[in-house]
């Protein structure tokens, strides 16, 4: 015999109250929707000039493997140092982790701050494209470049540094900067040296330094 119509709206709702009482116990217990799924980081191993790119997973050496039910990351460089830390924000606690970069120094660095001119581009120069191009070793068969986009985003409720960060390697000597602005100009950038940071204001043809003390941590 089916039930009646009363009968059946009455199951119905006894069904969801019991869902929703699961369900708050488990964020109340700080479980994670993903299970057992821990966070995943992969490195950048670099290529040959004729070889595609390739990634090796570190996640566990790295330390980053944390089974945080995690909803997004922001890079940026923290403490000063010339590294990139990163910011871990989760559902559960800890809702904030702090993943300091104490990689050894030795390698070179090159932080840029961008400045649109409010007219034909927004001041932040959201959406600006920046190559820097490094000085290449006789042998290599193309001019050596780093290529980042300035984005607005990084994650729900999150946003990484308006610095874009270079790393470079051992690579020391920078031949320029080209700036391609939200409007589609292009300006050209020289004069800059390693390890350091930069203002480039839209417009001016020159990169001004700006010097950050160390964050004491």
């Amino acid at each position: 015999m089916s039930q009646d119509e009363v009968q059946s709206r009455d199951a119905v709702a006894d069904e969801g109250r019991g869902a929703n009482s699961e369900l708050s116990q488990m964020m109340r217990g700080g479980r994670s929707f993903s299970g057992r799924e821990r966070n995943c980081f992969f490195l950048n191993t670099g290529a040959s000039i004729d070889a595609a790119g390739r990634f090796a997973n570190i996640s566990a050496v790295s330390g980053l493997d944390y089974p945080d039910d995690g909803r997004a990351v922001v890079l940026t460089d923290w403490d000063n140092d010339g590294d990139v830390d990163m910011w871990i924000s989760n559902r559960n606690a800890p809702r904030l982790r702090l993943m300091r970069n104490d990689s050894p120094a030795g390698n070179h660095f090159l932080a840029l701050r961008l400045e649109g001119n409010g007219k034909t581009t927004n001041r932040d120069a959201i959406g600006a494209r920046v190559e820097v191009v490094v000085s290449s070793q006789p042998s290599e068969k193309r001019q050596l470049k780093s290529i980042k986009t300035l984005r607005a985003g990084e994650g729900y409720l999150a946003q990484s540094s308006k610095w874009l960060h270079f790393g470079l390697g051992s690579t020391k000597a920078i031949e320029k900067v080209v700036v391609r602005w939200p409007d589609g100009r292009i300006e050209q950038f020289t004069g800059i040296i390693s390890d350091r940071r930069y203002r480039l204001i839209q417009g001016s043809g020159e990169a001004r330094e700006i010097d950050i003390p160390k964050r004491e941590t």
